[in-house]
């Protein structure tokens, strides 16, 4: 569903609100993705991301979401001028190079290929025993003392776990 237009970017987790399952989990994820992409052989970079500021008015903003960073743990994160920026970045069109204030540096954020990012957790699921059942719409499910029983318009599935994949819809 969603993976096919996935923006590719692993977030640092600066901008979940904090105290959240989200935020704790944007953490995790971040900094398990080296070690998870070697294991699994995808592409992942871990380039750093900038948050640009345009406005001194948006200032105190720009520092709100740096405090809720530092409160998620996300490390590493600076505030940088806009001298610090353009050193960083020198290929900043001209647009936002006229308008830029500050920014949030984090270099935890990265990329990844999505494509192979999805298709390596896929071929390691089934390496360890996942089945995949497309194209089988589950109608209900039920709780039952084990796990779950999905009924689908191909008959009962029992499972221990449920993953729904399903994507928007």
């Amino acid at each position: 569903g969603t993976s096919k237009a996935n923006s590719a970017i692993v977030h640092s987790g600066i901008d979940c609100k904090t105290g959240t399952l989200m935020a704790q989990m944007n953490i995790r994820g971040n900094e398990m993705m080296d070690e998870l992409s070697k294991q699994l052989d995808f592409e992942f970079r871990r380039n750093g991301s900038l948050i640009l500021c345009f406005s001194e008015d948006d200032m105190p903003r720009l520092k709100e979401l740096y405090n809720q960073g530092i409160a998620n743990g996300v490390p590493g994160l600076q505030i940088l001028n806009r001298e610090e920026v353009l050193e960083m970045e020198p290929n900043i069109v001209d647009n936002v190079y006229a308008a830029l204030v500050a920014a949030i540096y984090c270099p935890t954020g990265g990329i990844v290929c999505p494509f192979g990012m999805n298709i390596a957790f896929a071929e390691n699921a089934a390496a360890n025993g996942v089945e995949f059942l497309f194209n089988t719409e589950v109608k209900e499910i039920q709780k039952e003392q084990a796990g779950y029983i999905l009924i689908t318009q191909n008959g009962e599935i029992h499972a221990r776990c449920v993953v729904n994949a399903a994507g928007v819809y």
